[in-house]
């Protein structure tokens, strides 16, 4: 068939799943997220099997290629625990810190699954988090960028 008569959203479930490079650092909400997922996502084919209608077809595929990858998530999943100190930052903190502006920055140190840096999110794994990981209020950290590193002082280390 030519292209010109598959729609967009049937293109979405062709091909492979995205791989899931293990191990997956993830906090212990994150897997019980994705287990919540994967029910949803379980019910929903329970729900349209036996359906013959195009749209329940392309439903129960996408759903079963959303099974597949939670799946494969959950047995790549490491659950790492909160940071127990509030003196050092590790992973599960969340880290106020300062430019010499007085600019003051929110980090929640997360699993790369988890990291939405534009809500301050960021993986412990990343070079910015890798720089807060294991300082203390009052640490001075660089922050790299591409425009050149930033200095950053540590204001607060809380658990998250």
């Amino acid at each position: 068939m030519s292209r010109a008569f598959v729609k967009e959203s049937d293109a979405e479930t062709e091909g492979p799943l995205p791989q899931v490079a293990g191990p997956l650092h993830v906090s212990a909400a994150t897997v019980a997220a994705w287990q919540s997922e994967l029910a949803a996502a379980d019910a929903e084919i329970a729900k349209l099997r036996g359906s013959d209608a195009p749209e329940d077809r392309q439903a129960t595929s996408s759903a079963k290629r959303r099974v597949d990858l939670l799946r494969a998530r959950l047995a790549a999943a490491v659950v790492v625990r909160p940071a127990g100190s509030v003196e050092e930052a590790g992973f599960g903190s969340v880290v106020v810190a300062e430019d010499e502006n007085g600019r003051r920055w929110t980090f929640a140190l997360v699993g790369g699954e988890e990291a939405d840096p534009a809500a301050g999110r960021i993986s412990w794994q990343s070079p910015l988090g890798e720089a807060l990981v294991g300082g203390r209020v009052g640490d001075l950290v660089e922050w790299p960028r591409r425009d050149g590193a930033l200095p950053l002082t540590i204001r607060s280390v809380s658990p998250g």
